[in-house]
């Protein structure tokens, strides 16, 4: 009778062992089903993989740049030209790109970015292939001019891009992603340059990079759209946020809608001039950094070759760093309600002005090692400044964030045509460094600038 019990006990047992065991299939069910839903309406990241492609152009095009100055000794003595000359070649870029920076944003406008992207990569990629062609100093000059004018268009075009692609809550890190990659370039450069000068010869380095942009354009051309409303493997639930619209025609108005650009009313206003003045006084330094710290390494410091190469890409490498982080932290205080002038103004006054102060302090010291760590903590400090210019123009432009940056960058390739013959001839003057005490003050007047430019104000309307 006992075992009858105890068996009758075990099937009761038994049975809600497996009234639990179905009531838990049911939950898991229902929640595999939730997860299949969810993913259905969840939003795509298109405008992810096209920013990815984006900081792989930017990247490519800063080693494009930065491989000319760690070649400087070798082109000099292969070419016949002297430090000034060298100036002059590098600042002959620089007035192609000025040149191309408004009309870059015009054809961004016309043709769309797809189209002007393309094709400013394939033409910078083919002249960057060609450099090692030129046989003298005229030719140099002109091959690096069609080079500039290739280069010029792909920032106009990434204003475009973030303007159309991103909502206001991803600006800063969308931005930062474009600076990493600027940064990153010439982080990377110095190494992998002297490695395939090591190896082959200085014309590698312009054939491997220029080879890497063929790449980028292919890239670029397969998977861009206009616009996020033309892109086919957009949902509409990413389409909903980058417009922050709540129906998806109005979405697609606001993402297909064409404007134009209110150049009077810009022009007019103060804080449009002032966004220009402070990124020439960012480009003034960058330049600096990029087109003569390797020979400065070298000249002034007395490193090898090969310890350059290790050494003048940590700036670049820390600013890189802050970049990404400062503009997390940035769009992480918009989230919060916090007002722009301190998510962008406070930041770029406060990079700006750790760079000449840490900038000033690298010309002081005596070793290599705190040579380099304050030129590194120097242009990381500028980081801050680089996410705050770049969301600013978005924050103050609005929907015409891509003019503001057009017009922004175009004051910064200014600064690209002065630093690298101005550098040289304050060398030759007053000595390295001494060259780099008188950048302080350039940049120690840019940070001045974000005390009148106000992003939580737009420069016109809606």
């Amino acid at each position: 009778m006992r075992i009858l019990i105890l068996s009758e006990h075990e099937k009761v047992r038994s049975s809600n062992v497996l009234k639990l065991f179905l009531r838990l299939r049911k939950q898991l069910v229902r929640w595999e089903m939730a997860q299949a839903i969810d993913a259905v309406h969840a939003p795509s990241k298109i405008r992810w993989l096209l920013l990815g492609i984006v900081f792989m152009s930017c990247l490519i095009a800063y080693l494009d740049r930065v491989n000319l100055s760690v070649c400087a000794t070798f082109i000099m003595e292969d070419m016949k030209f002297d430090r000034v000359q060298l100036g002059y070649a590098m600042s002959a870029f620089f007035a192609a790109y000025a040149l191309t920076q408004i009309p870059g944003g015009i054809l961004a406008e016309r043709w769309g970015i797809r189209k002007n992207g393309a094709f400013a990569m394939f033409w910078w990629s083919l002249f960057t292939f060609l450099t090692p062609h030129a046989w003298g100093f005229a030719s140099f000059v002109v091959v690096r001019f069609l080079f500039g004018l290739g280069e010029g268009p792909l920032y106009p075009n990434n204003g475009f891009f973030f303007a159309k692609w991103f909502s206001s809550k991803e600006k800063a890190i969308a931005n930062s992603w474009m600076s990493a990659g600027t940064l990153l370039g010439p982080a990377l450069g110095p190494p992998l340059t002297v490695f395939l000068v090591t190896h082959t010869s200085w014309h590698w380095a312009f054939y491997v990079f220029g080879l890497a942009g063929f790449i980028a354009t292919a890239l670029w051309w397969i998977y861009a759209r206009d616009t996020p409303a033309e892109h086919p493997k957009i949902n509409d639930a990413e389409l909903l946020l980058i417009t922050e619209q709540t129906n998806i025609q109005d979405a697609v108005s606001e993402a297909t809608k064409k404007i134009k650009t209110p150049w009077g009313k810009f022009l007019k206003n103060h804080r449009f001039w002032a966004i220009g003045f402070q990124y020439m006084a960012n480009n003034y330094i960058t330049f600096l950094f990029m087109s003569w710290v390797p020979l400065y390494l070298q000249q002034s410091r007395g490193v090898s070759f090969t310890q350059m190469g290790a050494l003048a890409g940590l700036p670049f490498l820390a600013a890189a760093i802050s970049t990404v982080l400062t503009s997390i932290l940035s769009d992480k205080l918009v989230r919060m309600g916090k007002s722009k002038m301190l998510t962008r103004s406070a930041f770029g006054f406060f990079g700006m002005s750790g760079c000449a102060v840490f900038l000033y302090f690298a010309t002081q010291v005596d070793t290599v090692a705190q040579n380099i760590i304050l030129l590194s903590l120097s242009y990381g400090f500028l980081g801050f400044n680089l996410t705050a210019a770049w969301a600013a123009c978005q924050d103050i432009g609005g929907k015409y964030g891509g003019t503001v940056a057009t017009w922004m960058n175009f004051w910064g390739t200014i600064a690209g045509v002065a630093a690298p013959v101005l550098t040289a001839l304050f060398v030759d003057w007053v000595g390295w460094e001494n060259a780099f005490v008188i950048s302080t003050a350039i940049v120690g007047s840019g940070a001045l600038t974000w005390l009148v430019i106000n992003p939580d104000k737009k420069l016109v309307e809606d």
